[in-house]
């Protein structure tokens, strides 16, 4: 009579159970066995190596750590995204790199601030992609505002620099005094702030000319029969935004002034007005 066997928690194996079960054992005792010849006959020799390897590792660690595996890789492609004026051979050559040089020596920040340099470039974003590709997107400059001298006109740009372009596209921009030309970068500051925050605004700018009894930009527009004073510096979004909400909201008072102060934050002052308006 064959003696019958449980399991762990008590339950009683049958026969067909218990030699599935000793199949089992039997082929993981073979396996180890065969893992323990292997390792006999060759297994012992992957140690060694793995322990000489681990020994000059140990050694080599100071090396190991300086290691870069940029190194390997080379610069072979350069793309390049928003170039209309400037070719990519312009490009290249100017953010000074090269195809086939190595991607460590290839410094997005570098490669930006060279290409600012230019006076066509008004903005630049460089970013590196796997494996070996340097991606750059130009922002070229375009022209603000224009000065009229009486006999030409020469338009600027968002860096305050002069640019070729039509009369008939200066003409359409707004107009500076030629006689504050030492203020060219700051006003031209002041109206690409003004186009980033309000185009619509900007779009309405008929002449800007320097106060320097109020230490301000004198603005006209072309929708308005007054002029108004913005600071020097610090422009916010705020103050385009308050500007605007006075010709929604104080649009009969507007018409009767002469000047309009927003050199202070959150507060605009309406001075100068026509006696007509006093009269009643």
């Amino acid at each position: 009579m064959t003696e019958n066997k449980t399991n762990f928690f008590g339950r009683r194996i049958g026969v067909n159970e218990q030699l599935r079960k000793e199949a089992r054992s039997q082929k993981i005792k073979s396996g180890i066995s065969r893992t323990c010849r292997w390792f006999a006959r060759r297994g012992w020799i992957i140690c060694v190596v793995l322990a000489a390897i681990g020994v000059v590792g140990y050694q080599q660690r100071f090396e190991l750590q300086r290691f870069n595996p940029m190194e390997f890789r080379h610069l072979q492609y350069v793309d390049i995204e928003g170039n209309r004026m400037l070719s990519w051979e312009d490009v290249v050559q100017n953010a000074q790199i090269e195809t086939g040089m190595l991607m460590s020596d290839v410094d997005e920040d570098s490669v930006r601030q060279a290409l600012l340099r230019l006076p066509l470039i008004h903005d630049v974003t460089v970013t590196k992609a796997f494996p070996s590709t340097l991606n750059i997107k130009l922002t070229e400059t375009s022209p603000v505002f224009s000065v009229f001298d009486g006999t030409s006109v020469i338009g600027y740009s968002e860096k305050g620099l002069p640019m070729s372009i039509a009369r008939a596209s200066a003409m359409r921009l707004p107009i500076f005094d030629h006689e504050n030309l030492d203020k060219v970068k700051d006003v031209a500051a002041f109206l690409t702030t003004m186009r980033q925050m309000d185009s619509d605004l900007y779009e309405r700018v008929s002449q800007v000319g320097w106060s320097e009894k109020d230490k301000a930009f004198e603005v006209f527009f072309k929708d308005a029969g007054y002029h108004v004073l913005f600071a020097a510096s610090s422009w916010t979004e705020d103050v385009f935004a308050l500007y605007e909400s006075l010709g929604k909201g104080f649009g009969k008072d507007l018409r009767c002034a002469g000047e309009v102060d927003m050199r202070f934050p959150g507060f605009a002052y309406v001075r100068n007005y026509e006696k007509r308006c006093l009269n009643g």
